[in-house]
């Protein structure tokens, strides 16, 4: 009986097996969004079983045993490579409507990707004085000194990892509704937080690397390309907490809801990235999401990264989101509405999204990335609240 069951097991495999091998790959959508193909299953079941064995130590140790917080709450030292980058950026909202980020990102040579915006009802928008340009030059005393990342006004500073960050920025900056106007700014804040952090390379649910990667099409060139991607990635929800003067008028900001990222590797290349979504939301019961969709074709096509904190601090990790990019402005024309849904542990979230305020920036030699920062008001299974979202463009394709 035994050995009868093992026959049909091996020809119930054969002739899927067989069956299978005639059917024909799908073509990818506009000739760069992959769909999983023949094969989508065996690929999905084998990488998750790699993924599973590779995160074993993780699972017994905890991510803080093999990533110590101390030793990445830091300015990273930058690889040999020319496109070595070391990054961190922050933002924060009011339900009232004060909106604020700021970010910088560490190359050779001393220069800075760089910008400020801040939105206040009073005032509208305010780009700091290069933007839409971001290229600056790292101030020389913190760049000696490896401890703050600092550059023509900007200055984020480490205190203590994973609880608080000192956050400066003092200069000019321009009224997006009046270029020609400027105001002189001066920022002082703390970001805080007791929340945990998402590690992306630990925290993102293996299932969906695994659906990501068994969608594509398996070749030598992928797997050197997943390795020469690899970068540290993680994100941490908090509160900011500031006073800002614009000329003589000073504003106190109080527990700002608060977002900030930290990512460096041996190369970042933004020629490379064909397009990404990502949204922060916070609503006004205190919950937070981050929740994303990438196309880096090199890698992959369609990768969903996310996580939601909720208001008694518990973390779960997105498991799935439905936005297709494809979908939504692959032509360059941002839709002023959206809708779309994610799972987080089993529940399914509701997302409608009207976009107020849009602006451009360009990183990448001032020309590779086109970033649209979007400043938005939201509603998560009818809870409302308020966030930013950025939608990347490659510049390079586009011209």
């Amino acid at each position: 009986m035994f050995i009868l069951s093992v026959f049909v097991g091996f020809l119930f495999i054969a002739v899927y097996l067989l069956k299978q091998s005639k059917q024909e790959e799908p073509r990818k959508i506009f000739g760069i969004y992959s769909q999983p193909g023949k094969w989508f299953l065996l690929k999905y079941y084998a990488f998750l079983l790699l993924l599973f064995v590779r995160r074993l130590k993780y699972y017994i140790f905890g991510k803080s045993f093999f990533h110590k917080e101390s030793a990445i709450e830091k300015l990273q030292p930058l690889s040999g490579h020319k496109l070595a980058f070391d990054a961190v950026f922050f933002q924060a909202v009011t339900q009232s409507g004060i909106y604020f980020c700021v970010g910088t990102e560490r190359r050779q040579e001393a220069k800075v990707n760089g910008l400020v915006y801040f939105l206040i009802p009073e005032y509208g928008l305010l780009l700091s004085e290069k933007l839409p340009k971001t290229t600056l030059n790292a101030d020389p005393a913190p760049l000696l000194s490896n401890k703050e990342y600092a550059a023509e006004g900007i200055c984020i500073t480490p205190v203590v990892p994973m609880k608080l960050w000192r956050i400066s920025f003092k200069g000019k900056m321009r009224r997006l509704d009046a270029p020609d106007k400027l105001v002189n700014v001066d920022f002082q804040a703390e970001w805080r937080s007791n929340l945990p952090w998402f590690l992306a390379e630990v925290d993102v649910p293996i299932k969906i690397l695994a659906r990501t990667i068994a969608r594509e099409p398996w070749t030598e060139e992928l797997f050197q390309s997943l390795k020469e991607a690899h970068q540290t990635h993680y994100e941490q929800m908090g509160y900011l907490t500031g006073k800002l003067q614009i000329d003589d008028k000073v504003i106190t900001l109080t527990e700002m809801d608060a977002f900030r990222d930290h990512s460096y590797g041996y190369k970042r290349d933004w020629s490379l990235m064909h397009r990404y979504i990502f949204h922060m939301f916070y609503l006004v019961d205190k919950t937070k999401i981050s929740v994303g969709v990438i196309c880096q074709p090199s890698t992959c096509t369609y990768l969903e990264v996310g996580f939601i904190v909720h208001p008694n601090g518990k973390m779960e990790a997105i498991d799935s989101c439905d936005l297709l990019l494809y979908q939504h402005g692959e032509n360059g024309i941002l839709n002023k509405e959206l809708c779309f849904t994610f799972v987080a542990n089993g529940t399914t979230y509701e997302v409608k999204v009207n976009y107020e305020h849009d602006v451009v920036h360009y990183v990448g030699n001032d020309i590779e990335a086109k970033m649209n920062e979007r400043f938005l008001v939201c509603e998560v299974n009818g809870i409302p609240g308020r966030g930013l979202s950025e939608w990347h463009y490659n510049n390079v394709k586009q011209n």
